[in-house]
């Protein structure tokens, strides 16, 4: 019972102090909330760290969609959307516009990359393989060609995160780590808080899931116990004295995401194997020779360090955002590959939903009732 009497109300409670759940929180403390965001391990530990910070609206999309669309809306609005975190932080986020090249070892391989870019808007360049290594010297030489998402960018999740979380904290958002939620309560029918693990209650007004791939654990949501699930992740970093490339490159095998500091990443392999989190040999050297196949100098780079995390991954590769059936209770997970990309406008969604707006894209696509048990 004291523990009980202990917890404080909010007007929002967050459970996951991820990336989407701090983003959400900051927007919704902007606009005056009250927010306590609950987080079972330490906020940001988990996938939102352990990503390459791919901002590839076009260079992910594989067909035209409601993803599509949702990332493209999501791009647009991440410059302002950083400068604001940025003034409100002083934190430089590695956000760069610095397009992605898709690149082939043969003429066919080019051939068919040409093909599944060719219903995108602006469509990607095609790029010989003389310009390609006027672009990035450092690509291997023997490389047919690329196409060039010269739209898409890249950012430093880490450095993203801090940003977040500060800027969040100094807006009033409140962080409790070690929380873990065991189910949302309910009471006359709407959503009235949560319930952790130690028997304890924190009472809200509305509840926010955006607990990654743990949001299948949460009990109360109404969704299918399978509908959210881990997809496991792994990453190598690199280091050169300087950096070798300033695009962002998908290639056979990999894709390599520079730092501005001369670190290179690595990734990523996608694995169905539970929260098991281990890095693997057989990984590790599939992603050093594949680097190393698209940058030969990579072979004399420094391995700093590998790592895996997960993603939360759902049946139809669609997020899960917007309303559920009990009032008060909101979703914003499921996001697998996207989720440092999705993140301000998965935001700005949940913000005109728990304000009673309206939100700025069509949600019917996402909507969590398609995961019901």
């Amino acid at each position: 019972m004291k523990a009980k009497q202990r917890e404080k109300s909010a007007d929002v409670v967050v459970v996951g102090g991820g990336v989407m759940g701090c983003a959400s929180a900051w927007e919704l403390a902007k606009r005056g909330r009250s927010v306590l965001v609950l987080e079972r391990s330490v906020p940001g530990a988990e996938a939102s760290s352990a990503a390459a910070g791919i901002l590839g609206a076009q260079v992910e999309a594989h067909a035209p969609g409601p993803l599509a669309e949702l990332a493209r809306a999501s791009l647009g609005v991440y410059p302002a959307w950083v400068r604001a975190l940025e003034r409100a932080t002083a934190i430089d986020t590695g956000y760069r516009e610095c397009g992605v090249l898709k690149v082939a070892f043969a003429r066919a391989e080019l051939v068919k990359l040409e093909r599944e870019v060719a219903w995108q808007k602006p469509r990607p360049k095609t790029l010989a393989a003389a310009a390609l290594a006027k672009r990035e010297p450092w690509l291997n030489e023997r490389l047919a060609g690329g196409v060039a998402v010269d739209g898409d960018a890249r950012i430093d999740p880490r450095l993203l995160f801090r940003a977040l979380h500060i800027a969040a904290a100094r807006a009033g958002v409140v962080f409790r780590s070690g929380a873990y939620v065991r189910r949302v309560v309910t009471e006359a029918g709407r959503a009235a808080g949560v319930a952790l693990d130690d028997g304890s209650i924190v009472r809200a007004k509305q509840v926010l899931v955006a607990a990654g791939s743990w949001t299948s654990l949460v009990e109360g949501l109404g969704i299918a116990p399978g509908a959210v699930i881990p997809a496991r992740g792994q990453i190598v970093e690199l280091e050169t004295p300087e950096p070798l490339l300033r695009s962002v490159v998908f290639g056979r095998g990999a894709y390599l995401v520079p730092r501005d500091d001369g670190r290179l990443l690595v990734g990523a392999t996608m694995e169905f194997v539970g929260y098991r989190r281990e890095v693997t040999a057989a990984a590790v050297r599939d992603l050093l020779d594949a680097a190393i196949g698209l940058v030969p100098a990579l072979a004399s780079a420094s391995l700093r360090e590998s790592w895996s995390s997960f993603r939360p991954y759902t049946a139809d590769e669609l997020p899960l955002i917007g309303k559920t059936q009990i009032p008060g209770l909101f979703l914003a997970s499921g996001h697998h590959r996207n989720g440092i990309l999705l993140a301000p406008i998965t935001a700005r969604i949940v913000l005109a939903l728990v304000t009673g707006g309206r939100a700025p894209v069509p949600l019917g696509p996402f909507a969590p009732e398609r995961a019901r048990g």
